[in-house]
């Protein structure tokens, strides 16, 4: 006989939320094991056939025929529907359990797949044996039934609500995973990793479409001194309120995203030289006008800011950003606390 047998990484996960169910304690009380006495009784202890299965082997598959069933004399096995990937488990079967008695009492297909968690001894009874016990021992082992099928059946919906709680918060671990590694966590803004890979994205768009791409930089002044006087804490609560500022005054297609320390990058695609420098002033006014209070404190600061257009100020992704960073250092050169769009007298002095 063939075997069938899952890839460890699948068995595993599977072992894995068996941990859990191993926690709660549960056991159920299977009439199965009246049928093994009366067999002990009737002598026919010869009619038992036994099967030994290894991790991860499929005992029954879902759709198959069901011509005989199992008790488990040894091991546990999992009783599940779906890929094997990501199953529905509906509940795990231990020494005393049977598997597979639904599709006999039912004469139809297998309902769902079961599984050998690890080696599992089975002892295999026919329909005609089955049959024989049943007509024998009727009334008591009905009422055993009705109640142990009653309490898989529950059982069953209790592990399908596991298994979708134990789904969303694995949704939940991946998203904030996903966050973390394009967001900076300080201020919730995009981060330095996220803006390399959407600039050359959005420039290519650009290239494509015959539009525009605004390249906004910003640098808070003197922020070191801001750390000095006030604490690191202080400093941090400034980043925090720029961050929420900058993302006020920009449209919804704009990416902002904090570059690194004090540095901010706003990414805004379609945007003409009016449109990013009106945006740009906005955002300097309000920050100056910003009052940060930090334990009593009313902290002040202003911000220098440089742009560049795509194409106008550059043919590569490189060339423009670097003359966005270009004009922002002309603009601390200049006093701070300004606008500076890149031009062609900083073409002229970057030749020179």
């Amino acid at each position: 006989m063939s075997r069938e047998i899952i890839s460890p990484s699948d068995l595993n996960k599977i072992l894995s939320v068996y941990e859990d169910y191993k926690q709660d304690g549960q056991q159920e009380n299977t009439p199965f094991l009246q049928l093994l006495d009366w067999m002990e009784q009737k002598q026919m202890t010869d009619a038992l056939v036994e099967r030994t299965c290894q991790p991860g082997e499929i005992i029954i598959r879902e759709n198959e025929p069901g011509d005989v069933f199992y008790i488990i004399r040894f091991g546990q096995a999992v009783v599940l529907k779906g890929d094997f990937q990501t199953p529905t488990i509906l509940g795990f079967r231990g020494i005393g359990d049977s598997i597979g008695e639904m599709a006999l009492l039912d004469n139809l297909p297998r309902s769902a797949t079961v599984i050998a968690l690890n080696t599992v001894l089975l002892w295999c009874l026919s329909r005609e044996l089955f049959y024989q016990f049943v007509g024998e021992n009727h009334l008591s082992f009905n009422l055993e039934l009705m109640n142990m099928l009653s309490s898989r059946i529950r059982k069953s919906d209790e592990e399908r609500v596991r298994g979708y709680v134990r789904e969303k918060q694995q949704v939940v671990v991946l998203e904030t995973l996903s966050k973390q590694a394009t967001h900076d966590p300080l201020t919730g803004l995009f981060n330095r990793r996220y803006l390399d890979q959407i600039l050359y994205g959005e420039i290519a768009h650009a290239q494509q479409n015959s539009s525009l791409v605004g390249i906004l930089m910003a640098d808070v002044d003197y922020f070191k001194q801001v750390n000095d006087n006030y604490g690191h804490k202080a400093g941090d609560v400034m980043l925090q309120e720029l961050g929420k500022l900058m993302k006020k005054c920009v449209r919804l297609a704009d990416i902002v995203c904090r570059y690194g320390g004090e540095e901010f990058v706003i990414i805004m695609p379609g945007a003409s030289e009016p449109t990013v420098s009106k945006c740009a002033e906005e955002i300097r006014s309000k920050f100056q006008a910003l009052s940060v209070v930090f334990e009593s404190h009313e902290i002040h600061a202003t911000l220098s800011l440089g742009a560049a257009i795509y194409p106008l100020h550059g043919a590569t992704v490189d060339e423009v950003f670097v003359h966005a960073d270009r004009a922002m250092y002309r603009a601390k050169q200049e006093g701070r606390n300004r606008v500076v769009v890149y031009s062609a007298e900083l073409k002229n002095e970057d030749t020179e």
